[in-house]
């Protein structure tokens, strides 16, 4: 009797460990899909007037094929060669950065906005937290370059998390050259990002244990190690002016980690942090320090000569370039 009951006690923990280790990868396996997924797809063709022109749509090509959809925002108030590339967060889409484009324009940018790869109208594809979205930013970089074929192109780029990532990767495997950066909010490696966010939700005591199986499955998905996924050492190979703006109550992305990523980067570059702001629109968060930092940030680092000639009508800087219909001949 007393072994038939110590049999029956080791099945019922065998099954009962069978089922916490089935729930335990289940579990994992699930909020991994979960953080990769593609976005749902939706159409934006409909393109509101703002008060600095009008939003004409365009669909570019990354190098791996992906479409993706993309806007222009021209200012009568830039020169031609004077851009800017608007690059959103995860899960969001152009509408987080909407604002920007307006700020930028009124101070005389013509803008590039996009949807990365697996958001809004873009192709869907898994989410890579900025390293496969890299390919996208260089398709937007192209593309300006192909309006004024041999000309100097002054070009910046203001990224909200992972579109600062994205940037990020770009800059660090030589895929593009920006004249300047601006960089909100940009996590210093995947591992952090993802503690942080588990922390919030379960307590730090248990990030460890859940984090392994995610990390795991995240890594087969996407087929990337959690190494490649280092904002901070890319942007060790940075060549330009960055701003790095914050808000010092970040949640999801601590001081500490703030601090470790602008240490990163080589000079000239300046930290902004934002009293009280978490992780969240900056610009929305403090508009007049927003104005403060980032105008100041233009001032010191992003000189424009005035044009000689007139700048031409808006229009006329896009009209001889037509929008891809089809994916680029390797040809």
């Amino acid at each position: 009797m007393k072994a038939r009951g110590l049999r029956k006690a080791g099945k019922v923990l065998f099954f009962s460990a069978a089922i916490l280790a089935a729930a335990y990868f289940g579990g994992g396996l699930v909020a991994a899909w979960l953080l990769v997924r593609p976005g749902k797809r939706r159409d934006y063709d409909c393109i509101p007037r703002i008060r600095h022109g009008k939003m004409q749509p365009l669909t570019l090509y990354a190098a791996d094929g992906v479409r993706l959809h993309a806007w222009v925002l021209l200012s009568r108030n830039a020169a031609p060669e004077d851009w800017v590339v608007l690059l959103h967060g995860y899960r969001s889409d152009r509408s987080a950065v909407q604002n920007r484009a307006r700020f930028f324009s009124r101070r005389g940018f013509n803008v590039l906005l996009l949807h990365f790869r697996g958001h809004g109208g873009s192709d869907s594809a898994m989410i890579s937290y900025g390293y496969n979205e890299r390919k996208d930013v260089r398709a937007a970089f192209d593309f300006i370059h192909s309006l004024r074929p041999g000309a100097r192109m002054r070009i910046g780029i203001n990224g909200i998390s992972m579109g600062a990532a994205a940037a990020a990767y770009a800059v660090g495997f030589g895929d593009i050259e920006p004249d300047w950066m601006i960089l909100e909010s940009c996590y210093d490696n995947i591992r952090h990002a993802l503690d942080n966010r588990l922390a919030l939700r379960f307590g730090s005591s248990l990030t460890a244990i859940l984090a392994w199986p995610i990390e795991l499955v995240v890594e087969q998905l996407i087929e990337l190690r959690s190494e490649d996924l280092d904002p901070g050492k890319h942007l060790e190979k940075a060549r330009c002016p960055v701003l790095v703006l914050a808000g010092d109550a970040e949640t999801v992305l601590k001081k500490v980690e703030i601090e470790y990523l602008y240490g990163c980067i080589p000079e000239p570059k300046r930290l902004a942090l934002f009293p009280g702001a978490g992780h969240e629109d900056l610009l929305r968060w403090d508009p007049k320090r927003y104005a403060r930092e980032v105008g100041g940030f233009l001032r010191d680092f992003v000189p424009r000569p005035k044009p000689v000639l007139p700048v031409e009508e808006p229009g006329k800087i896009v009209e001889a370039v037509p929008v891809l219909t089809s994916p680029p001949n390797d040809d």
